[in-house]
């Protein structure tokens, strides 16, 4: 998977782009042709708030998340942990749907 990481009103270091990329990384592993994909990451501070967004298109469908926390870090794990839920929810779907088309067809 790339990555288009960029901060606003706040500079992305080394380490954190790393850490970005090691945690939404790991879901390649629910993704078909994860090396087609590019996932654009907006880092934003409002007030004492870190914000991170995470936008990944995905063939019909898009895949965005945002989440709010203090600590930049753990923003990036909730962020991480919803894509899973959001990645594992929509590829059971996807799969009972060719399932019920398959069915059809061969009635």
């Amino acid at each position: 998977m790339k990555y288009n990481i960029h901060g606003k009103k706040v500079e992305v270091t080394d380490s954190i782009k790393s850490y970005i990329e090691e945690k939404i990384g790991k879901l390649d592993k629910y993704l078909s042709n994860s090396d087609e994909l590019t996932a654009k990451v907006v880092i934003r501070i409002v007030g004492r708030e870190q914000i991170v967004e995470v936008t990944i298109p995905i063939q019909k469908i898009v895949l965005r998340c945002e989440e709010r926390h203090e600590d930049l870090y753990a923003a990036i794990d909730k962020v991480s942990d919803k894509l899973e839920r959001q990645i594992r929810k929509n590829k059971t779907r996807f799969q009972s749907k060719k399932v019920k088309e398959a069915n059809q067809w061969n009635n």
